[in-house]
């Protein structure tokens, strides 16, 4: 009598719509509103928040591809399971490349921007070893939530949404009552100015894409994942609005201003009010540094799950059900380049590998609506299937080839260099299959040929 196999290890199920909600909010508001009123403002003044509905829509128009494809699929794997079932395997290697460099890059920038905050608070911070320290401490924190288990990460997200979220709105509507006319006269804005504005502030929207990534820890993905999507991208959309149109309503010098809604909480409460929203702000990065890992160690799951990465980068903790591996050397990676590198550099790298990522995944909802699914339409598939949401993917596509014209030099350099890489590691992984079938196939005493 043969022994049974061990049961396999499978994630549990635990997300519900509304926890999808705060995920994606979490992973969405980050520290980029903390400071990008300021550089909207330099490059096209009181025409940022026109600059925020035009950036709105590009992340709805990503939103709605998203959720059309996410209502086919109850398996893990995002962006790079829609694109690698549209187009093959080696774009979908691609796009998981260029998913997971994302989500590492802007893992990095945001726990570098969180010890940049505290420095403001605690004046051994701002030295390098008190900043390398303060670094050190708050990956450690997010990647032993991540390893525990998603019942601990959900929940740490939940108190993280509430903690950012809440007084972004209180600082919108409180400012509401100190806005000054004047701040809203027109300035003459030119066309790629306003481009280049709107392609910061696509970084500033990113990060909803990682509700499509745990489809096998939401208990109903194919109903709950669309419509978390849209809320998500609703939500922050009203929360941005309010919040730029107070700072640019109170700051006279927000163009020049390193931390406008500090300054601005400082107008409406002192210097308490100042120190308060530095804290916010670094909790908030804290809090999208800890989804930006969930999101990039689950995808390094399902590439381990599809032998495109070695199985033990992915495989599951027997205990947690979490992927142990891929945690640690996501974890360590982005612990390194925090500390090594500005923050500027890993946003920008981080906001240009997402584009790419977006647009792929608008080529591939126009490809799937042609007829080219692999399981039936799930429930939340009825407001993005038909002729309009093929209009919507492929106007959203052409806005982002729009949008990656307004990279610069150093920022296509970087998406170039991420491209080349994944392709010398798939071809690496390939040749390396291919020689051990080869050596097996000898063993038995056939021929390779």
């Amino acid at each position: 009598m043969s022994a049974q196999a061990p049961p396999a290890i499978v994630p549990i199920r635990h997300l519900g719509r509304f926890r999808l909600v705060a995920v994606g909010i979490t992973s969405v508001i980050g520290g980029g509103i903390f400071i990008m009123p300021a550089e909207v403002a330099e490059l096209v003044g009181p025409a940022g928040i026109f600059a925020y509905v035009v950036a709105g829509l590009v992340a709805l128009g990503v939103g709605l591809a998203l959720a059309s494809l996410a209502s086919r699929y109850e398996t893990s794997g995002g962006p790079y399971l829609y694109v690698h079932r549209a187009f093959g395997e080696f774009a979908g290697f691609q796009v998981g490349w260029l998913f997971c460099l994302a989500r590492l890059t802007a893992m990095a920038s945001l726990v570098n921007g969180f010890a940049r905050y505290l420095g403001a608070l605690l004046p051994w911070a701002a030295d390098p070893a008190g900043r390398a320290a303060l670094i050190a401490a708050c990956s450690a924190l997010i990647i032993t939530i991540n390893l525990i288990g998603i019942r601990q990460t959900s929940g740490a997200t939940n108190l993280f949404a509430i903690a950012k979220v809440l007084p972004l709105v209180m600082l919108g509507v409180g400012g509401l009552f100190f806005l000054q006319a004047e701040s809203f006269t027109p300035v003459p804005v030119a066309p790629m100015s306003f481009l280049r504005a709107v392609l910061l502030l696509i970084f500033v929207f990113s990060g909803f894409e990682i509700l499509t990534v745990p489809a096998e820890e939401s208990l109903q993905p194919r109903r709950d994942m669309p419509f978390a999507l849209i809320a998500t991208i609703l939500t922050v959309c009203a929360i941005y609005l309010l919040v730029h149109t107070v700072a640019t309503g109170m700051l006279p010098g927000l163009a020049s201003d390193q931390a406008p809604l500090a300054t601005a909480a400082g107008i409406m409460a002192g210097s308490s009010g100042r120190y308060a929203m530095t804290a916010v702000a670094a909790t908030s990065m804290a809090g999208c540094a800890l989804i930006s890992l969930v999101g990039g160690t689950r995808l390094m799951y399902a590439m381990s799950s599809a032998r495109q990465i070695p199985r033990w980068m992915g495989s599951l903790h027997a205990a947690w059900r979490t992927p142990v591996r891929a945690t640690l050397l996501m974890g360590v990676i982005g612990t390194a380049l925090a500390i090594a590198s500005a923050y500027n550099t890993l946003a920008a790298i981080s906001s240009g590998t997402r584009l790419l990522v977006y647009l792929a995944c608008c080529l591939a909802c126009l490809r799937e609506s042609r007829g080219a699914w692999s399981e039936e339409p799930g429930p939340g598939s009825a407001a993005t299937a038909g002729a309009g949401g093929r209009i919507m993917a492929a106007l959203t596509a052409v806005a982002i080839v729009a949008l990656l014209c307004a990279l610069r030099r150093d920022e296509i350099i970087g998406g170039v260099s991420g491209i080349a890489l994944g392709t010398v590691l798939y071809s690496g992984m390939w040749l390396s299959a291919g020689a051990r079938r080869g050596r097996a196939v000898e063993a038995a005493g056939g021929t390779t040929q």
